[in-house]
């Protein structure tokens, strides 16, 4: 009787997937061309469908996201990735996480390439905020949302309510308290985002995220140099200099810092640094 209820169970839901395949052939032919792939079953389609699976079906729609990252690395145009082709893998994250909300793997891809890369920040922190409610034993989750809102949407009291979340999680440096407090304070933007990364960093165990983040923290050293001898240099004649060469020639720096995105570090006129690269 135990192997005839799934079996019975299994006949009920076949013809729903197969309508749902049928409806999906559909939609994807309906798509523009050069979008098609973009589509992708929703999370509670494919959980309602995959039965017993959802483990696995989790692994494949996260797996179907690494390899189609992993081709655009074989193009030559700029961009890399299209719009679309984030929005594609976003959904195939999405996906993933809707059938198994503990998976951890999908979480981190998404902090390290839809936010920097993809400009998905809001759609990001979506997830992370969904992995965070399930695991809420993991302290990175939150902490990344945080960071998130303090340094690409430019919200300091939503980043700290989040800090104030890690924090309280088991495993969270201390730190992390403090730097909640910070946040909502105006001012130090550079030198808090430098904390941030460097966290991220400790934390992080691929190698090629690793790299990512210490370019990143070597333009934001020199961000910071720079703006702290602008600091230096209005206190010392009362105005602001009216390029980077007037912070050497009084002495305040050695030298410009080099970009590493390619790009040329400028001053404001507020006084504030910019690069000409496309630096986040």
């Amino acid at each position: 009787m135990r192997r005839i209820v799934p079996i019975v169970l299994l006949c009920a839901l076949l013809p729903l997937h197969v309508a749902t395949l049928r409806n999906a052939g559909r939609e994807w032919k309906a798509l523009p061309q050069g979008e098609e792939t973009a589509y992708t079953i929703p999370g509670p389609v494919l959980k309602l469908t995959s039965l017993e699976f959802d483990g696995v079906a989790a692994d494949f729609m996260f797996l179907r996201a690494l390899v189609f990252y992993g081709s655009t690395f074989e193009r030559t145009e700029k961009p890399r990735v299209k719009e679309w082709e984030w929005r594609r893998l976003y959904n195939d994250l999405a996906a993933a996480t809707d059938l198994d909300p503990y998976f951890l793997d999908p979480y981190y891809f998404a902090q390290a390439n839809l936010t920097w890369e993809g400009n998905l920040v809001r759609e990001t922190n979506l997830l992370l905020e969904k992995g965070s409610q399930y695991r809420d034993w993991d302290w990175m989750l939150p902490f990344y949302t945080g960071f998130n809102h303090f340094y690409f949407l430019k919200e300091n009291d939503q980043a700290s309510v989040y800090l104030m979340e890690a924090s309280r999680r088991p495993g969270a440096t201390p730190l992390i308290a403090s730097l909640a407090t910070r946040l909502a304070l105006k001012g130090k933007r550079t030198e808090n985002a430098i904390f941030f990364l460097r966290e991220m960093l400790r934390r992080e165990e691929d190698e090629e995220v690793k790299k990512t983040y210490r370019i990143r923290l070597e333009a934001l050293s020199g961000i910071l140099a720079l703006e702290r001898a602008v600091e230096l240099f209005r206190e010392q004649f009362g105005y602001l200099p009216t390029s980077l060469d007037s912070l050497v020639e009084a002495g305040l720096i050695s030298k410009i810092p080099i970009d590493p995105y390619g790009g040329k570090f400028f001053i404001s006129y507020d006084g504030s640094i910019g690069t000409t690269s496309d630096l986040r």
